[in-house]
């Protein structure tokens, strides 16, 4: 929502569509793909639970985007002093809905608040207050932006002038010097921290992987026997890709079946093509650790795999960044527009 226009007799506020409508459609889009895949390819699905988990979470997903869809509406909030009233235009697919409020039986704008549920916080909409005592509510739903919302109903109050009419007082902001100790920044210090294990861990693969590569000693070896393991998950089953094969160092026989620098388990055709490429019998190089000549792998190959410990919480680094600046300026809003607020 954004004041639209101003002038000397009118103020216009607008909130598209856009939002909500991209909001629906990612739902359906969520929902609807997973179904289709789940029919497309059924053999894809490595989870615990039948086939009927897919068209649950995915029918969810599809209502839910049919009713953000439902709901989803061009409006506009017309506050006009030629006129002496307040209209709200509502601009849907197929109708259009307008109201109108004579100025005189408006007191004043609030935000009405209602609970958002455990560690959730409160939602907002915007209201009139008449002078009867009743609330005319600019939309059907809440939202947590409680910022815009403020800024938007202070200049509706300017407009009118309702700014020295005594409703329930909104709560003091935290002053933004004070951030230190809000849970916002608690919380982004926690998940900092939480993250940064994952950036370590991955690193350190990485690391270890590339040092193995560059370090180790070439030896000639026997290919004894090939395999794949089987690794179990909470999300299914991937696949490592097992070479037993033999070699000696120093006159000392020595036997492995590592492939890789690190055992990585992933899907079964990446595993196969791993192990199909040796064969019983066949003389390969193995790669040994010098001061532990008992550790060895096969293909002399870097896996980027490890990064994706770093890269994912890397964007959930910057997201959640993101939704700081986005809590700080709803600080910043709130002490800079006070509204009054009523409850639900």
């Amino acid at each position: 929502m954004r004041v639209a226009l101003q002038t000397p007799s009118q103020l216009v506020l607008h909130d598209g569509a856009l939002g909500t409508a991209s909001l629906g459609a990612i739902f359906m889009a969520v929902g609807g793909g997973a179904i289709a895949l789940w029919i497309a390819d059924p053999s894809g699905w490595s989870g615990n639970a039948g086939p009927w988990l897919i068209y649950f979470v995915g029918g969810v997903f599809i209502l839910v985007g049919i009713g953000l869809l439902a709901l989803t509406a061009d409006r506009r909030y017309v506050i006009d002093r030629a006129t002496g009233t307040a209209r709200i235009v509502v601009q849907r697919l197929l109708h259009r809905r307008s109201s109108e409020y004579p100025l005189g039986d408006l007191q004043d704008v609030a935000l009405e608040r209602s609970p958002g549920g455990s560690n959730q916080g409160s939602y907002y909409r915007i209201v009139f207050l008449t002078r009867a005592g009743s609330r005319i509510p600019w939309t059907p739903f809440s939202t947590n932006d409680e910022g815009n919302l403020s800024a938007c109903a202070s200049a509706v109050r300017r407009f009118c002038g309702w700014t020295g009419h005594e409703t329930t007082p909104a709560p003091s902001p935290l002053p933004l010097a004070g951030l230190s100790g809000h849970p916002v920044a608690t919380n982004w210090g926690c998940v900092g921290a939480f993250l940064s294990m994952f950036v370590a861990a991955g690193l350190g693969f990485f690391g270890a992987e590339v040092l193995r590569v560059e370090t180790w000693e070439p030896v000639s070896a026997r290919v004894i026997s090939t395999d794949l393991q089987v690794v179990r998950g909470n999300k299914g089953s991937s696949y490592l890709p097992l070479v037993q094969y033999q070699y000696s160092v120093a006159g000392v026989a020595y036997s492995s079946n590592h492939v890789m620098p690190l055992d990585i388990s992933a899907s079964r055709d990446w595993a196969e093509s791993i192990r199909n490429r040796f064969r019983a019998g066949d003389l390969v190089t193995a790669y040994v650790n010098p001061r532990d000549p008992s550790k060895a792998f096969l293909l002399r190959k870097v896996s980027l795999m490890p990064l994706l410990a770093v890269v994912a919480p890397l964007l959930m680094a910057v997201l959640f960044a993101w939704i700081i600046r986005w809590q700080r300026r709803q600080l910043a809003a709130v002490e800079t527009y006070p509204v009054p607020i009523v409850d639900a």
